[in-house]
């Protein structure tokens, strides 16, 4: 045993291979010894032969995993019918926007600990998996389950894609990747109700059955174009600052001690808890209970919440220890009980990362257009599909609207962050659009005109494409290099678990509302429907709504009724999103301008954990190293003094024009928007 700041510590041997006892606050001022680098892949690969690499290697991926959701948006109602639950239609969608939504987390961690070619992989063998399961369900619940397994796999997928598109470095690179990366977000969203309308009308099986041999094609697509030059294993951020001050350098992992870094317990309490919260708002909105006070929805609520409030604590856990550990006269007494491997575990939400306003507010944001898009795709589709009973494949038409305004709101955005290098105006801008485009939509389905309803999902569309990646990027430019896994991945983790909270709040008001409909048709003295037509509209509602058929069977009066009902709950259920997109919107307003410093420096791709160490984060959680600056990559120096530079001798940014058809359909009103923005300039 030896001694560490007053701390009986054990040899370093002790500890697993590239893990040290916590860092020391009293040592700020001590330099660290100089880490080997390892070599960096991108060495004699050109700027263009990494976006080209980068490109086929992830375009695929990306497209399965857009095109799953969107595709099954459309067709879910039909695939539900299939299997005559269309009461559990919204699971459809929700079993796989939860399992999606809760893992995302677990591959941010994987994606550091194992590296990113590996967790790719294993997401995209997940997700295939699942596929196999849902292409030969034979029940409602096999189908469930299969979609809750594929949702797992994009989680994987969504994550690690948008990390290795954040290992590249500077904002300007960023714009030209994340330009990259919404044309493949539009070409799914575009096509994915289409062919999701197509395939139904032939067999719902299909809709899962062409991500098989996507799936298997794009594993050996990125073991040949991206596994060279993506990032290994990274070491943890728990030990490297220590391992730097004891003059160490990392040494690699076993698999076990690897395994060891994920906090697995972390990630049953969330997922635990996330799902008996959603199963309760589920049940109580649903027909098989009796509201909320039923005793099953009470229980459930219970044991979800105690799950969430013991998992907070699991990981301020985390945070207390790192903080107390060199001052061990202020420990808790129930640390020196803890078992030693959590010293080497990383938490699977890192608290100190919301200590900064604008990581905050942009993971708010992000959840508030993960509800917006996921309810446009999936409730819209229920709007089309039974009330205005328009066939699979037009529904899916309609939602082509949305993809058009995304690709507009992107570009806008691109040019902005390009005229006043931040992220925040283009975040404001398009925060300001989502309420107003949601409102229009509300507007449009209580008068019932598709045209306008057209019209303003576009305009919706452009708020979210406006604040769709300058939201990541205005958090990861927030923090240090050395957390660009875990912003990027509770970037998506807050965009998914918006889409999840969106999907159940949506359902609980359309079932709620829809009922409330039918029962004073049912037994209203001021109904206009006679006996006969009561009766077989309460056989329909009895055991809930099992079909499309089933409405499509009744006469014209009492059809009109149940779609009323339906488009009457649609219209209230968008309502419902309109509060949290005002709270995001006036929140924006506090998001600070990002250092220029910062915006400028490159983390580049490289492999097994060459970059920077990480310092300490002080207040607001800004880096406060000063005895280990973050490392800016010089790879692109040369093209950097070739640019353009300011008054101040700062390159101007370059982004690159954006990419694909949408840019011809937008581009009048790009430079329209440029015109009256440079003449403010001037």
């Amino acid at each position: 045993m030896s001694t560490y700041n007053g701390v009986m510590v054990p040899p370093t041997s002790q500890y697993p291979a590239s893990s040290y006892p916590p860092p020391s606050r009293d040592n700020d001022n001590i330099s660290p010894a100089p880490v080997e680098k390892s070599p960096n892949p991108m060495t004699g690969h050109s700027k263009w032969g990494i976006r080209v690499r980068l490109m086929v290697g992830l375009l695929l991926p990306t497209y399965l995993e857009t095109l799953d959701y969107t595709v099954v948006a459309t067709a879910q109602p039909h695939i539900a019918s299939v299997f005559n639950r269309l009461d559990l239609q919204s699971w459809i969608g929700t079993s796989y926007v939860l399992t999606s939504t809760v893992f995302l987390p677990v591959f941010g961690s994987l994606a550091d600990i194992m590296g990113r070619h590996a967790a790719c992989q294993l997401a995209l063998a997940i997700f295939v998996v699942g596929s196999a399961i849902c292409t030969g369900a034979q029940s409602m619940a096999m189908l469930l389950v299969g979609r809750g397994i594929a949702g797992v796999g994009a989680a994987g997928l969504v994550s690690v894609v948008r990390i290795v598109l954040s290992d590249s470095g500077s904002l300007s690179e960023d714009s030209f990747l994340n330009a990259m990366l919404v044309a493949m977000y539009a070409l799914g969203y575009a096509t994915g109700p289409i062919i999701g309308g197509a395939l139904v009308n032939i067999n719902f099986r299909w809709i899962f059955a062409i991500n098989l041999p996507a799936g298997v094609g794009s594993m050996i697509i990125i073991f040949f174009f991206l596994r060279p030059i993506l990032k290994g294993p990274q070491p943890s951020q728990r030990g490297s600052q220590q391992n730097l001050l004891a003059g160490a350098t990392p040494r690699r992992e076993s698999f076990i001690q690897k395994l060891l870094r994920v906090d697995w317990i972390g990630a049953f309490l969330f997922i635990s808890g996330g799902i008996l919260l959603l199963l309760a708002l589920s049940l109580g909105s649903g027909v098989e209970v009796k509201g909320f006070a039923a005793p099953v929805c009470i229980a459930s609520f219970a044991a979800g919440g105690v799950c969430m409030i013991v998992f907070v604590f699991w990981e301020l856990m985390f945070e207390a220890y790192e903080q107390e550990t060199d001052r061990p006269h202020r420990r808790p007494q129930w640390m020196y009980k803890s078992p030693k491997w959590l010293e080497f575990t990383d938490p699977l939400i890192p608290t100190s990362i919301f200590r900064n306003y604008d990581v905050s507010v942009t993971s708010f944001g992000a959840l508030t257009c993960g509800m917006v898009l996921f309810s446009a795709f999936y409730f819209l589709a229920i709007y089309f599909s039974i009330a205005q009973g328009e066939s699979a494949s037009k529904s899916g038409a309609q939602l082509l609207y949305l993809a058009p305004g995304m690709g507009g709101g992107v570009v806008v955005a691109l040019r902005l962050i390009a005229w006043f290098k931040q992220p925040r105006f283009p975040i404001i801008l398009g925060m300001a659009v989502i309420p107003v485009g949601i409102g229009l939509i509300v507007m449009a389905l209580g008068n019932n005109n598709q045209t306008q309803l057209n019209i303003f999902l576009a305009v919706t569309g452009v708020g979210i494409g406006l604040s769709f990646a300058p939201l990541s990027l205005q958090a990861r430019y927030s923090l240090p290099v050395s957390r660009i896994a875990v912003v990027v991945s509770m970037n998506l983790f807050f965009r998914t678990a918006g889409g999840t909270i969106g999907l159940t709040q949506l359902a609980t008001v359309l079932n709620s509302k829809v009922k409330t409909y039918i029962n004073a048709d049912l037994y209203s003295p001021t109904s206009t429907l006679n006996a006969d037509q009561r009766q077989s509209l309460g056989a329909l509602f009895a055991g809930g709504l099992s079909s499309i058929e089933g409405i499509n069977n009744l006469d014209d009066q009492t059809k009109a009724v149940v779609q009323n009902a339906f488009r009457e709950g649609c219209r209230w259920s968008f309502i419902s999103l309109i509060p949290w997109c005002c709270v995001a919107f006036l929140l924006c307003f506090g998001l600070k301008n990002l250092d220029q410093d910062r915006v400028a420096q490159g983390g580049g791709l490289a492999r097994d954990g060459d970059d920077a160490p990480a310092g300490k984060e002080g207040r607001g959680g800004q880096s406060t190293e000063s005895h280990a600056p973050l490392q800016r990559d010089h790879s692109h120096d040369d093209e950097a003094q070739q640019q353009p530079h300011t008054g101040n001798g700062k390159p101007k940014m370059k982004v690159p024009r954006p990419m694909g058809p949408i840019t011809a359909l937008i581009w009048p009103i790009w430079w329209t928007v440029a015109y009256f923005v440079n003449k403010n300039r001037e």
